[in-house]
């Protein structure tokens, strides 16, 4: 695996879904992706991408050809957890609106390399923030808000069809769409705010979902991670993170065989980790931690199984290490799931 300076890239399937809902306001599916340069054979293997000049093009057609500026609105109800890989099943098994948010920001580049997600959290709200990385010539403002509604829309369809946010922020002003998106959002709306962002309530988002899937929700996470990587779309941390989860159960995980599957150099490794805030040793105390909560919680591996697959040699050193986690032992904490 290689890292790449790639041009920024957007999941082929919201193309799709624009393209079926600039359909419905009479334009054709076909001329609209040609034009916007979009191989449209190549649409038809859903793992496929398109570059962001293409996406944001793509979605100028479709606003000016519909004459309907609020189709932002109209797409992101239209993104359906499908439309998004394994990321969309993850999403909905889930043990959170709080895990799903992480999910999402955790594999945002699946849907976009020119998205950048944060989750903040404040004594009484978790706010989901959207930035994008680069503006291209053709950006559309639609393109933001749809990601707001998509979020919206699949919290709803993961807990309750009547969840609403706090607050919604936009950075521009607009009035032809205020009313729409108010009656989509149902609260309060800013905007010409200085960002895309939704407010929502703590506890909302830490109610357990009733679909909460341990089991398939780690398999999703692999799904992706795995398409991740084979479209060298990671970025240098989750590739590490993929390197240690393949080889957890050496008993020591190794800077120089992870280097080596990453083509770097240790000293390169530990200085890409390093600016972003990383070290070798945190992330593999991250990956296993993040394992061990999937297993425990599954409840389909013995704690001796479960001490083998994250490299431990013995059950007493995972205990002591889960504890300092969790303040809980594995058993303790298997019993409260």
């Amino acid at each position: 695996m290689t890292l790449i300076d790639e041009e920024h890239t957007v999941l082929s399937n919201i193309a799709l879904a624009i393209s079926r809902v600039a359909e419905t306001y009479g334009c054709n599916p076909e001329t609209l992706l040609e034009d916007a340069g979009i191989d449209t054979d190549s649409l038809q293997q859903p793992d496929s991408r398109i570059s962001l000049n293409q996406h944001q093009k793509l979605w100028k057609l479709a606003i000016e050809r519909s004459q309907r500026p609020c189709i932002g609105l109209d797409i992101g109800e239209a993104i359906s957890p499908g439309t998004i890989h394994g990321l969309g099943l993850g999403w909905l098994v889930s043990d959170s609106l709080k895990s799903a948010l992480q999910r999402l920001i955790r594999f945002q580049r699946l849907v976009s390399t020119n998205a950048d997600i944060m989750l903040h959290e404040t004594s009484e709200t978790y706010e989901l923030v959207y930035q994008t990385k680069k503006i291209t010539p053709d950006f559309q403002t639609a393109s933001a808000d749809a990601l707001l509604v998509a979020t919206t829309r699949l919290c709803r369809l993961a807990l309750s069809e009547q969840i609403t946010p706090q607050k919604v922020e936009f950075p521009h002003d607009d009035t032809d769409c205020a009313g729409a998106y108010q009656n989509f959002f149902n609260c309060n709306i800013a905007f010409g705010a200085d960002r895309w962002a939704l407010t929502f309530d703590k506890n909302l988002l830490e109610r357990h979902l009733p679909d909460a899937n341990p089991l398939l929700a780690r398999i999703t996470d692999e799904s992706v991670t795995e398409y991740l990587a084979r479209y060298d779309l990671a970025d240098f941390v989750t590739q590490v993170r993929l390197q240690l989860i393949e080889n957890l159960t050496e008993s020591k995980p190794d800077q120089v065989a992870v280097a080596k599957k990453l083509n770097v150099s240790v000293r390169q490794l530990q200085r890409e980790l390093q600016e972003r805030g990383f070290t070798f040793k945190g992330l593999v105390e991250e990956v296993r931690k993040d394992l061990a909560t999937q297993y425990l919680t599954e409840k389909t591996k013995t704690i001796g199984e479960i001490t083998y697959l994250l490299g431990y040699t013995e059950p007493a050193n995972f205990g002591r290490s889960f504890k300092k986690w969790t303040g809980q032992t594995p058993g303790e904490f298997r019993a409260a799931q």
